[in-house]
């Protein structure tokens, strides 16, 4: 009978591709919440009347009235 050594190596390849997937999620879920667009709050909306300047050669002809809600207000 011969006796035989057996040396089971440390599996290196499954290792390294552990460690570029945990890189990868990393690096994926780093740039994802540095690049995502601004967060919109929805919210009741308010409207602003500004005051009509002047009326002037250019603007003399055009209607000054506007709709909000579905209403006119000149």
């Amino acid at each position: 009978m011969q006796a035989r050594l057996e040396i089971k190596r440390y599996p290196a390849i499954l290792v390294a591709v552990i460690v570029a997937l945990a890189a990868t999620l990393l690096l994926g879920g780093t740039l994802g919440y540095e690049l995502k667009p601004a967060t919109v709050v929805s919210g009741p909306s308010h409207v602003i009347v500004v005051p009509a300047s002047q009326p002037n050669d250019l603007n003399a002809n055009a209607d000054t009235c506007v709709f909000i809600n579905h209403r006119k207000g000149c």
